[in-house]
């Protein structure tokens, strides 16, 4: 038998040489196949799946077509910081479309991290101040821009609210999808809206900030939507712009000529859109567009609308009862409440009332089963007349559609008519309530043929709270700070233990 000194060692140099290079070589082997393989699945492959409990990532077939279709690059810009709780929505989606579409390139600005960049954007875009979070879409200097308050849609009790005693308003939808989709169709389109504010009856301006009449706030959803907006006359020999789709009406007081009457009539006859917006001042005063409404099967009697249980101070109302429309569909969904200073009737003719050639009117909004109308204005006041105002639901808003087919372009065939009982309801106070916002939105999207934000419905936003006693916020404390760091010592050292005996 040999001696022990005489065998060869175990474990030689060059053995161990070989078997790091052997491990060497497996490790880049191993990067550089992982990644071929991430480079083969960005570059290549398509495999994405959403599984979000909202489906919030989910595209609509009306964004892809959008998506599918853009033919010029389009620079995102996302002014937002980072910890806010709309950016991983926007973030989200965004990578949604840009991996759809690589002419779409996204840019994160987080103002509060990186503010000398953010002051640059500011500029760049001539941003106020007041614009604080967005998102802003540039095609080759065509901009759309989408503020924060746009992008959600809240669930609050608007009595608490307009109270004040409203602590906390949750967002409830995220409406994202809708607004990027529209930006996107709207910078593609040649065909850009012109919104024409009539002017010469005391109506509301475009450009006034006043806080209750003023509809600047109003006007600035049309700009965002690359609408352009001008004021109007129509006394005189000053016709309707043969560039003007859409008429706005808001709140006039004073009386119509009748050759004015008859340029809104012709107006409406060759295809064009109007929003007329009646003033609650005093319902007695004739404005001479009676006879426009009726044609187009519509009433607004000299009557307010009221309801007992759903208001706050008994001549506003604050409206939940929405009609089946497409204005009003997504503020079903959403559960949304449309605020009114003072209403005023707004109704669809009875069918033995309406005029064989007149379309069908659509309500929109309605007080609820505890609403009636007022109708007695004596001693300066307004008041139920028995036996002569109505209980029940009372229209508040009414819509219709006449001739052409429905989805033209605003302005070549199908006219389109909505009348709202309260010019205020649009004003810039108003839009404090988030459902007056939505349903000007939805108002001007119909008015426009802006089918995405009708067709694309807002993914909702759900919270997860969890809620713990002192004491179990104090074990899950030391569970994660001491038992789970300390388990892992312990086992470290059991290891270290064995290894040295």
């Amino acid at each position: 038998m040999s001696d022990m000194s005489d065998r060869a060692p175990s474990f030689v140099p060059a053995r161990r040489f070989r078997i790091g290079l052997s491990v060497l070589i497996g490790v880049l082997s191993a990067i550089v196949i992982v990644g071929l393989v991430n480079h083969l699945a960005a570059g290549r492959l398509r495999w994405r799946r959403d599984f979000s409990s909202s489906g919030r990532f989910q595209l609509s077939p009306l964004t892809l077509q959008v998506l599918g279709g853009m033919t010029n690059d389009v620079k995102v810009t996302v002014l937002f910081p980072r910890d806010s709780d709309l950016f991983g929505h926007i973030d989200g989606l965004l990578r949604e479309y840009s991996d759809l579409q690589p002419r779409i390139h996204t840019r994160f600005v987080d103002s509060d991290a990186e503010p000398v960049t953010a002051v640059q954007v500011r500029t760049s875009y001539k941003l106020g101040p007041e614009d604080a979070n967005l998102v802003v879409f540039d095609a080759g200097g065509q901009v759309v821009r989408i503020a924060e308050s746009e992008l959600s849609t809240y669930d609050a009790n608007i009595n608490e609210m307009m109270a004040g005693r409203q602590r906390e308003v949750r967002r409830s939808a995220f409406k994202g999808e809708a607004l990027f989709t529209s930006a996107l169709s709207n910078l593609a389109s040649t065909n850009r809206v012109h919104a024409c504010f009539l002017t010469g009856h005391d109506e509301s301006r475009p450009d006034s900030e006043d806080r209750l009449t003023g509809y600047f706030r109003f006007a600035g959803i049309l700009t965002a939507k690359s609408a352009s907006v001008a004021t109007i006359r129509l006394d005189g020999t000053n016709e309707v712009p043969a560039d003007c789709q859409l008429l706005v009406i808001p709140g006039p007081t004073q009386p119509f000529l009748p050759v004015e009457v008859e340029r809104i009539t012709r107006f409406l006859d060759g295809g064009g859109r109007v929003l007329l917006a009646l003033n609650e001042v005093n319902p007695t005063v004739r404005l001479g567009l009676d006879r426009v409404l009726f044609d187009w099967g519509i009433v607004a009697p000299p009557a307010y609308a009221g309801d007992t249980n759903q208001t706050l101070s008994g001549f506003d109302v604050i409206a939940t009862n929405l009609g089946s429309h497409p204005i009003t569909l997504p503020l079903i969904r959403s559960e949304a409440r449309v605020f009114s200073h003072r209403p005023r009737v707004v109704a669809p003719l009875p069918m033995d009332q309406r005029p064989a050639d007149a379309p069908k009117a659509a309500v929109l909004v309605s007080t609820g089963p505890s609403g009636m109308t007022k109708s007695d204005f004596r001693n300066g006041t307004v008041a139920f007349k028995p036996g002569v105002d109505g209980r029940g639901p009372i229209p508040m808003a009414a819509a219709a559609e006449r001739g052409g087919v429905a989805g033209v372009a605003a302005g070549h065939g199908t006219a389109r008519l909505v009348v709202v009982g309260d010019y205020l309801m649009f004003g810039n106070d108003a839009f404090n309530n988030p459902g007056n916002v939505d349903f000007a939105e939805l108002t001007l999207a119909w008015l426009m043929d802006r089918t995405e934000l009708l067709a694309i419905g807002p993914k909702p936003v759900r919270e997860y709270r969890l809620y713990l006693t002192p004491a179990q916020h104090r074990a899950i404390r030391w569970t994660l700070l001491g038992l789970l760091p300390g388990s892992v010592l312990l086992l470290g050292f059991v290891v270290w233990f064995r290894r040295r005996n």
